[in-house]
């Protein structure tokens, strides 16, 4: 599986996560974390993302499971924030420490079989793609970016597949205009807003080849 990237927080969490069988039958892990610990290794990520297909996430049910574990690691507060069905919460630790845990209602079903952290499901490299175009497509981050092109660069999936399986899985078309200015937007990204980097990583590189895929997205526009 190659280094590890999970902070000590994090694995202690995702250790008591996966022991707990009403969380392991809702949510799976997915986001940048399980991106960067699972599949590419190549970033810092902080923050965890649990992910439920199956029915809306139950606030006070969360909470009690995060009140009970508690005191096996040390958390002495929990912050929380609700956004259309996001609920955040920020674990505040006794050495002044703090992590971030998203439990969130995202009811598109994956497309393809992920891996297993012990009980708990990880999303799959192909859905995390995916989800990736989607957000792109959306509302990019300087992070989307990045793990988009290690996906791309050290995978063999086509871009305009995953815009068709994106398209399926969210019904929502990805008009491919749209994409296209979003690709050239990569350009425009603050240096300040990059994630902490594991392996190297060349920003003018990663600048051409989003301009190179907007340039064949437009060749295909135009046909």
């Amino acid at each position: 599986m190659g280094k590890n990237i999970f902070t000590a927080k994090q694995l202690n969490f995702l250790e008591l996560v996966q022991q707990d069988k009403q969380i392991t039958k809702r949510f799976y892990l997915t986001g940048g974390t399980a991106l960067a610990e699972f599949y590419l290794h190549h970033r810092l990520s902080e923050d965890i993302d649990l992910f439920t297909e199956t029915e809306e996430v139950d606030q006070q049910a969360v909470l009690s499971f995060l009140k009970k574990i508690s005191p096996k690691l040390s958390i002495i507060k929990i912050g929380r924030t609700n956004f259309l069905g996001l609920f955040s919460f920020l674990l505040h630790f006794k050495d002044g420490k703090k992590l971030k845990v998203d439990f969130n209602f995202y009811p598109f079903p994956r497309i393809d079989k992920g891996l297993k952290f012990k009980n708990l499901e990880v999303d799959s490299l192909y859905d995390i793609a995916a989800n990736k175009v989607h957000t792109l497509f959306m509302k990019a981050r300087s992070r989307d970016y990045v793990d988009l092109y290690f996906i791309l660069k050290e995978y063999d999936y086509p871009l305009e597949k995953l815009i068709l399986d994106a398209k399926a899985k969210f019904d929502w078309d990805i008009e491919r205009s749209g994409l296209v200015s979003q690709l050239m937007r990569v350009v425009d990204i603050d240096t300040k807003d990059l994630p902490t980097m594991l392996v190297p990583f060349d920003r003018k590189k990663m600048e051409e080849f989003f301009l190179a895929e907007a340039k064949k997205l437009k060749k295909e526009i135009l046909k």
